[in-house]
């Protein structure tokens, strides 16, 4: 599974008429220049397309060995920004995915059944918040920079358009990046999905608590109610 990057490598410099795709192993096809800002927003929707049928397509030949219970909801790249990185490069690619009961972090897809294992992180979909930026710029921002503002790029300084977070209950946050704002609004979507699912699969998950003698239960179905 391709990605697609249209950031200069080691900077926040978003290019405004050119991108490169990155296969699998990470070979580059190379820097693409177009002539025109529209020639490359054109390219850039349809490879991006291109990359989201494919992606598709393994997730429906996954799900084929999965339970009902256990099926991939969504998945694919994007870029994670590193914490407290000393580096120049402040963002790294990663793979994410949406399966069962599960939130997958990925520094490679996976392509066997026993890769969802070998995940970097795994979080229950209960335990997390998704939270999208308010920093937003309108999709073709990019070439609008050209046409109409004179720029050749944009220097975000550490801040990118098109991001999320996904915080877990202990505290931990990552914040993620897509290249478009049509990746972020699937991605909403998909979490909404997967976790309004789980939701439904686990019925109540008791929590309690006691103060002063009162006992308190907690669960999605229940609600809450004292005892």
């Amino acid at each position: 599974m391709a990605r697609i990057s249209r950031y200069k490598a080691g900077a926040e410099k978003l290019r405004w008429n050119a991108f490169e795709v990155l296969s699998l192993d990470g070979v580059s096809s190379g820097i693409l220049r177009f002539y025109t800002a529209q020639d490359g927003a054109d390219w850039l929707r349809a490879v991006s397309a291109n990359i989201r049928e494919l992606t598709l397509q393994n997730m429906k030949m996954a799900n084929k060995c999965c339970s009902p219970s256990d099926q991939v909801v969504h998945m694919g790249w994007v870029n994670e920004k590193l914490q407290g990185a000393d580096s120049s490069q402040t963002f790294r690619p990663k793979f994410l995915a949406l399966k069962g009961p599960s939130f997958y972090v990925f520094s490679t897809p996976p392509v066997s059944t026993f890769d969802w294992v070998r995940a970097e992180r795994t979080y229950h979909l209960c335990e997390v918040l998704f939270k999208v930026h308010k920093f937003w710029l309108a999709e073709d921002c990019w070439l609008q920079a050209n046409l109409y503002l004179g720029l050749q790029d944009f220097d975000f300084e550490d801040q990118r358009p098109y991001c999320f977070s996904v915080v877990a209950g202990h505290g931990k946050s990552h914040v993620f990046n897509v290249e478009l704002g049509s990746e972020l609004a699937v991605w909403e979507k998909s979490f909404q999905r997967a976790t309004f699912m789980e939701v439904q699969r686990t019925g109540n998950i008791h929590v309690q608590l006691a103060r002063r003698g009162a006992v308190f239960h907690g669960g999605f179905r229940d609600g809450i109610y004292l005892f």
